[in-house]
Parts: structure tokens; C-alpha cells; sequence
């Protein structure tokens, strides 16, 4: 074989290997969860439950009941609905995701995160994220899944333009309770 001919196979074979490497799943792909996307109002689907995410708002101060509490607050209403069992059926994970830093929905208010779920009947609440007033101008994902632990489940996904979004004083937390289908 000649020489150039060896040169031209050998740089072939690199620039092959090369897109091999760029098309190869990295190591965390085996693992990583099955996300279902949504749009706010729209209903989506998981392996174990059924979720839709309504009327985002965001305000200076969060009330549930009595209880309040000042600062930057995202409050979203959530409907939720177990699919096939109810044995772990709880909200719980809630997270929003602003430029790569996790926000976990708050547990001071009374809430429907980690509440339980029952399958067919409708559990309707709102969650709340405390957040730093920087970035109340950005956009988020509200992340929503039953388990804390999201390798190889489900989470659903729902974008939200925190920029977009009307301020208010006060942010109402809904009351957690079932729904009628």
C-alpha cells in the first residue's frame, strides 16, 4: 500500500473514532430519569402518576392560612393523581430548576408536597419555592416526580417564565384536598 494511501485510512479511521466518542452516551445516561414535558395547563402523564401545573404567581409574601412569610415567593397549584398504586404515592419531588441550581418546594406552608395520593380521585394543592429575589426574572423548570430519588423514574417537566409572571403582595397558598374527577 503506499504511503499517502496509509495516511488517508489512518486519519479516516481517527476522524471515525472521533465520531464514535461524540455520539456515545455519556456514563450518566444509564440512569438518568424519563422526563415528560408540559406546558402550564396541560395535563401530563408519568409511569406512576398523572400531573398538571396552573396558575403560576409570584409575590413577596406567601400565605397558608395563618401562616405567612415574607421574601420571593413562586406559588404554583398543582392537580395530581396517582396511576396504578397507591403504596408511595407522595409528591416527593418538587423542584425548580433556575440556571442550573435546584430549588426544593417549601415545607414551612401547609401544602400538597408529600402528601398522599390515591389513584383515579384527583388531589388538588399548591406548592411554594421560596426563591432569591435574582433570579425572579429568569425562566425555570418546575420538576415533579414521587420519589426523591429520580434515576430511572419518571419527572415531569413544565416550564415557567418567572419574568413573565405578574407580581402580587400576597401569594395564596390553595388549600390541599381531593378534587372530583
Amino acid at each position: 500500500m503506499r504511503p499517502w494511501a496509509v495516511w488517508a485510512v489512518g486519519a479516516g479511521l481517527v476522524a471515525l473514532a472521533w465520531g464514535v466518542v461524540q455520539i456515545t452516551p455519556g456514563e450518566d445516561a444509564a440512569t438518568e430519569p424519563f422526563v415528560v414535558r408540559a406546558a402550564v395547563g396541560e395535563s401530563a402523564v408519568a409511569r406512576a402518576f398523572e400531573v398538571s401545573v396552573t396558575d403560576p404567581r409570584m409575590g413577596s409574601r406567601a400565605v397558608a392560612g395563618s401562616w405567612s412569610a415574607g421574601g420571593t415567593w413562586l406559588v404554583v397549584d398543582v392537580t395530581v393523581t396517582a396511576q396504578d398504586d397507591e403504596r408511595g404515592a407522595l409528591l416527593h419531588h418538587a423542584e425548580l430548576i433556575v440556571d442550573g441550581v435546584a430549588y426544593r418546594a417549601s415545607e414551612r406552608p401547609a401544602s400538597i408536597y408529600r402528601q398522599q395520593l390515591a389513584v383515579g380521585i384527583p388531589r388538588s394543592g399548591s406548592l411554594a419555592f421560596e426563591l432569591p429575589a435574582a433570579v425572579a426574572d429568569r425562566t425555570g423548570s418546575l420538576t415533579l416526580g414521587l420519589s426523591d430519588e429520580t434515576r430511572l423514574d419518571s419527572l415531569v417537566e413544565v416550564p415557567i417564565d418567572l419574568g413573565a409572571l405578574a407580581r402580587e403582595t400576597d401569594v395564596e397558598l390553595s388549600p390541599t384536598g381531593w378534587t372530583t374527577p
